[in-house]
């Protein structure tokens, strides 16, 4: 018999040997759900592509037939929602079945999140995951000992099962066969190799490093508490049959930093070793709406594999996914009902493995030694600040021993939201453990649009201009903390013109800032570039050599505000340039040329 509770409404029960009701609306709605079988027939509800919401609880009876044992089938991301409840009062023998398919063979890991309870202390990894067998038929998966999982029959190594408390190496913890995991808790599980090609409404069942694995058991629901202290790393997922709302989960968490690290790793490896191990952790930012791809690196010596990992959208967290978060302060992160969404997994919104962003944002691309690229990302909002923000500002998670981030109380971080200020200088923080090559370049801008970008070398006095071309330079093994600076000019407003000035020419306006005449060395076209960004123009320009040699002089009528004077035949040294406009602003800088 299936009894179904429609809006708090009793709708009348239907008994038939099998009963097997298909659920292709959009959506699902029942005040309280209970399913359950007769002595003769099985009952569930199979629900595909849908979302099915509860207000209240739901009450599972295990069915009498393996093929169709559990109560509620969730497919081609079907999902559940339950209403504002504190507590779960889900409660039953029964259980329902919820898809996710791995990214990994069976020498690299996902990390996963259970969307179901765990009913005992003395439950298994298989007592929850099943191996799919067709659309409502599954077995459990088997554990096994070996170093390496297999696809058919799922087997599944119970060698690499861990969770992550702590902030070091030895936080790892083994968790192995007995699965006593808190809610909410996420963990590790390396993948299974080979394919089964078997397939349940359309897809194979695992076309490659791409295993289907089948959750069952009572749903999670309501509010789920962890307990987390300062600068704890802890490992989360996703605890609910259904996506989350990963930017809400950030952003009302203000006991963590609110920011979330996902691990990356290069794709298809074939060795269990540590030092064989290629990837790193990517890093989130709800507040930028910017997620920075992994670094990939050999463990566990931090040494760079020359790759990164994708661009993955972040925004929604899919079912049964895990990541990582930072304590800020002792306290507690919680899941709740409200965090819940239904959203498909989409490459655009949500994948297990982030929209364009409407926050002006740039990406700051630093190259080592043409080895690997570090990205790092600078937006701009009104309600942040220079210091470190709550779901904003994103810490550099792993330790390297050469990188370059942004600098934020002297600490490194690969995310950097503040507000847009003309004058500031935003500093970066280098560390090198040998000689290396440097290169500089703007990787995309969104939503913000400078005249120029500069790379400011507090040292020499220098600015090197980065916005069509790139600042190449070696340093030295050391720390540069206080040293090098990203700089940015904007255009500023306008006055009325004065009828005494040559023509065209419009007078400055008050108080204006002498860093808008633009002054680029462009070494990778060799030429030295002048650009007035208000509206006045270029009286004169000298160039000198360190021993007051004039090298270059020339002189300009009319409203000249942009010039160009080629630097191949120069030197490879510093130079002076002075620049006089015709409103009797004069500026000096150094120049640095580098054929």
């Amino acid at each position: 018999m299936l009894y179904l509770l429609l809006l708090g409404k009793f709708m009348a029960f239907m008994k038939l040997p099998l009963l097997f009701l298909m659920i292709f609306s959009a959506s699902t709605l029942y005040a309280q759900l209970y399913i359950m079988p007769s002595d003769k027939s099985d009952s569930y509800i199979y629900a595909k592509d849908r979302l099915i919401f509860v207000k209240d609880e739901i009450h599972l009876t295990e069915n009498l037939h393996k093929e169709t044992q559990a109560s509620l089938y969730l497919r081609k991301d079907a999902q559940l929602l339950q209403g504002a409840k504190i507590s779960s009062l889900n409660n039953g023998s029964g259980m329902i079945s919820i898809f996710q398919a791995g990214t990994s063979n069976a020498y690299d890991y996902n990390y996963w999140g259970l969307p179901i309870e765990i009913r005992d202390n003395n439950i298994q990894l298989n007592d929850i995951i099943y191996e799919t067998l067709g659309n409502t038929e599954s077995r459990k998966a088997k554990l096994i000992s070996a170093l390496d999982g297999s696809s058919s029959p799922l087997s599944i190594s119970n060698r690499w099962i861990y969770t992550f408390s702590g902030n070091n190496y030895s936080s790892w913890l083994y968790a192995g066969d007995h699965f006593d995991l808190l809610p909410g808790e996420g963990f590790t599980m390396k993948g299974v190799n080979g394919v089964n090609m078997n397939e349940v409404e359309g897809e194979p069942i695992n076309a490659g490093s791409a295993h289907i694995y089948d959750f069952r058991g009572l749903p999670n629901n309501g509010k789920i508490e962890l307990s987390i202290t300062k600068d704890q790393i802890l490992l989360v997922g996703n605890p609910y049959p259904s996506a989350l709302d990963l930017d809400k989960f950030l952003i009302e968490n203000t006991s963590s930093t609110g920011i979330a690290y996902f691990w990356d790793s290069r794709k298809d490896g074939n060795s269990h070793y540590l030092s064989d191990y290629e990837g790193g952790y990517g890093t989130y930012s709800p507040g930028a709406g910017i997620y920075v791809p992994a670094i990939f690196r050999k463990y566990p010596n931090g040494a760079e594999t020359g790759e990164t990992g994708r661009t993955i959208a972040r925004k929604v967290s899919p079912v049964a996914q895990g990541f990582m978060i930072i304590g800020k302060n002792d306290g507690k992160v919680f899941f709740q009902n409200s965090h819940r969404m239904f959203q498909k997994e989409n490459p655009g919104i949500s994948e297990f493995k982030s929209p364009e962003s409407a926050i002006p944002s740039l990406k700051l691309n630093i190259e080592l030694d043409s080895t690997y690229i570090r990205q790092l990302v600078l937006a701009f909002r009104e309600d942040s600040s220079p210091d470190e923000d709550h779901a904003m500002d994103a810490r550099k998670m792993d330790a390297s021993p050469s990188d370059v981030s942004w600098s934020l109380s002297g600490e490194p971080y690969v995310i950097n939201v503040r507000p847009k200020l003309d004058e500031e200088l935003i500093p970066l923080r280098i560390s090198l453990n040998k000689e290396t090559s440097l290169q500089f370049s703007v990787g995309e801008t969104n939503n913000f649009n400078p005249d120029r970008l500069f790379i400011y070398d507090a040292k020499d006095d220098l600015y090197f201009g980065i916005k069509t071309g790139y600042l190449k330079i070696k340093l030295p093994k050391g720390k540069y903390n206080d040293r090098f600076y990203l700089s940015f000019i904007e255009k500023l407003p306008t006055t009325n013109s004065d009828p005494e000035t040559p023509e065209g020419f419009k007078p400055k306006p008050p108080n204006i800032l002498l860093n808008t005449i633009d002054i680029f060395q462009n070494n990778r076209e060799e030429r030295l570039e002048i650009k007035i960004l208000y509206d006045s123009g270029i009286s004169s320009l000298m160039v000198y050599d360190l021993n007051g040699k004039l090298v270059f002089n020339r002189s300009f009528k009319g409203l000249q505000k942009e010039f160009t004077m080629p630097t191949g035949n120069l030197g490879n040294a510093v130079y002076i340039v002075k620049v006089n406009t015709i409103d009797k602003l004069e500026l000096t800088k150094k120049i640095g040329v580098r054929n």
